[in-house]
Formats: C-alpha cells, structure tokens, sequence
C-alpha cells in the first residue's frame, strides 16, 4: 500500500447508450440495453457483479421508454432495475440521460428544459430510496456527436451549433438537477464526462458542460456548485501524453472542493487483454491517489462487452464478460482473475 491509501471501491456501469443514428438512410435507435440483452439478463447481470465484490452499479433510466410521452410515464423498466439492484444488494446510481432523447421531443425547443426536469422529478418522487444520481452522461461527447459532427439525431454540424446545443444541454442538466433536489435534497449528484489527453481537446474543451453547470461558465444559465456532487473522470486509450495519473491531478487542481470518481474506463476491445488495461489503470489511479487526487471509485465500463456505435452486429470484447449467442456471459480472458488478486493485495475494497 502507499501512504495513505484507501482501497478503492470497484463499481460497474451497463453500457445504457441508446442514441439515435442514420442507418441505411434511415433513423435507427442504438439502444445499448437490447444489444446486449440486459433487460433479458438484468437480475443475472447483478448476481454476477455482486459475485466479483462490486459496491455499485450504474444503470439506465431509458428515457425513451420510460417517457414516452409528454406527462406520461411507464415505470415496468425502472421499477424492474430498481427492485433488482436491492436484491442484490448494489447501491444503484441511475443512468437519466445517455445520449438519446424521447422521440417525442425535439432538444432544442424551449420546453425541452423543462420535460426533462418533469422525468427527473417523476423518478426521484417514485424511488425515494435512491441515493445516487447520473442526471447526463458525457454530455460533451453529446455535443461533439450530435452538435458538431452531425453523426447523432438532431444531426447539427459545425461549431457554432455545438455550442447551441452545449448551452441547452446544460440547462436541462441545471432544470433535472433542480428538480431531484427539491425532492431530495441529499442526493449525490455524480456527473461522467470524458477527461483524456489534451492533444486534440484541450482541457477547458472537455470541461465545458461542468463548468457551465457548476457556474464558472455561462452564468446566466443558472449553473451552481450544488447541482454537482462528485465529478467523474471517464478515461479511455489515448496518446498517454499526459498519462491518466497527471489527467487526474490536473481534475484534482481544476475542482478542488469536488471528489473525483474514476466513472467509466476500459481497454481497447483488440490488441490488449483486459487485464493488462485493469492494471494499467488501476496504478495510475493509485499513483493519482499518492499524489493526492483522492480517487475513491474505480468503475469498468462496460461491464458487461457492449455493441459497436457504427456497426451494431460487432460485438467488442471490452467488458469482464463477452456475450455468446444465446446471450450467456462468458469472462473475459483473465480479468476476473486480475480482480481477485487486486482485492487480496488490498488494491480495491
């Protein structure tokens, strides 16, 4: 152990995206959840993380399902989650945006703001019993995917309109946070945003949307210190210039008076064994810590292999389970192993 060191607690996310993309022409919903056959497996999926000492799980909200129209809701999948997440004893933070939006809806309305606030506070009136709160997911990547780069519905392209996609973003995080702190003032509050090597995006590019939301940018949308709780670092390969452990500290000195979450992180689905990257990541989150980062979560995303964005019938080996064709998890090599050993040596709780 180094000085000082905790153990870290090891969570899991289920990969929940169900963005909506052009497929053959035509608009196709990428819902994570049914590619993997999670809402088939979901109480499965939880034994097994339980199995491997998980503390927690992130999971999805469903917007698009759970809303399905305006003031209407349909609560078979939440309730679903919900009851399963306390059999299995894992503390349950929930996934409310990921990505996709409700057909229904159109983002950029002005009303937008305001149904979302309307799904938040539905959620968190129904459920008093959760504690943990993912109101977005990487709304960054949202930005860039679906404001820039015009790849995901509402399909903008070019700067000036992620920007205007950035600006409402940002206020259906600040209306939805409002809203499940009015109803619990206690929740934790967690915000996932990418945080990677700042060859191509620079730091205050990635940091954007948290910095609007805490109120340091954009003031006038109403972002405050109290809509965020615990700031998540989701980090991915990259060029490793810097390594994760200095990404890490750079968060720690950007947002001192904020705990840091290691939310989301992952090898490549080829060319590593995933062990290799738990290993990887799990000492340069312990070299973070010596110097001071106070990373207390350490999360594998996903946990269960996901689905390629681009082509959806290529399954990638980047979770602790891959899927076999009847929808069986099977380990991934040898990570399930490389965790056993971390827990012994006291690396994870």
């Amino acid at each position: 152990m180094l000085p000082n060191e905790c153990p870290l607690e090891l969570w899991a996310f289920l990969e929940n995206s169900d963005f909506q993309r052009l497929k053959n022409g035509e608009l196709y919903r990428q819902d994570e959840v049914k590619l993997i056959r999670h809402d088939e497996f979901l109480e499965h999926d939880y034994q097994l993380l339980t199995q491997i000492g998980m503390v927690g799980v992130r999971d999805a909200a469903r917007w698009y399902i759970t809303h399905p129209a305006p003031h209407t809701f349909d609560w078979t999948w939440l309730d679903q989650v919900v009851a399963a997440a306390e059999h299995a004893r894992l503390t349950l933070y929930l996934d409310l945006w990921h990505y996709g939006y409700p057909d229904w809806m159109d983002i950029l309305s002005p009303d937008a703001p305001a149904h979302f606030a309307e799904f938040a506070r539905e959620i968190a009136v129904r459920y008093p019993q959760l504690t943990h709160w993912c109101i977005a997911n990487e709304p960054s990547l949202m930005v860039e995917m679906a404001g820039r780069l015009g790849k995901w519905r509402p399909f903008l392209r070019r700067q000036h309109n992620a920007t205007l996609l950035r600006r409402q973003i940002c206020r259906m995080i600040i209306a939805a946070s409002q809203a499940v702190l009015e109803v619990q003032p206690d929740a934790l509050l967690i915000l996932p945003e990418p945080w990677h090597s700042t060859l191509k995006r620079s730091e205050d590019y990635q940091a954007a949307v948290i910095d609007t939301v805490i109120g340091r940018r954009d003031p006038e949308l109403g972002g405050d210190p109290r809509y965020v709780n615990v700031i998540g670092l989701n980090h991915y390969r990259d060029s490793t210039l810097p390594p994760f452990h200095q990404l890490a500290l750079n968060a720690r000195k950007r947002y001192p008076e904020f705990p840091l979450w290691l939310t989301e992180t992952s090898g490549p689905p080829r060319g590593w064994q995933q062990a290799e990257w738990f290993w990887w990541m799990l000492a340069e989150t312990r070299l973070a810590n010596a110097e001071g980062a106070g990373i207390s979560v350490f999360t594998w995303a996903p946990t269960i292999s996901m689905y390629d964005w681009v082509d959806e019938t290529k399954h990638l080996a980047n979770g602790l389970w891959v899927i076999g064709k009847n929808g069986e998890r099977k380990p991934n090599g040898h990570i399930l192993e490389a965790i056993q050993l971390a827990r012994k040596s006291g690396y994870l709780r």
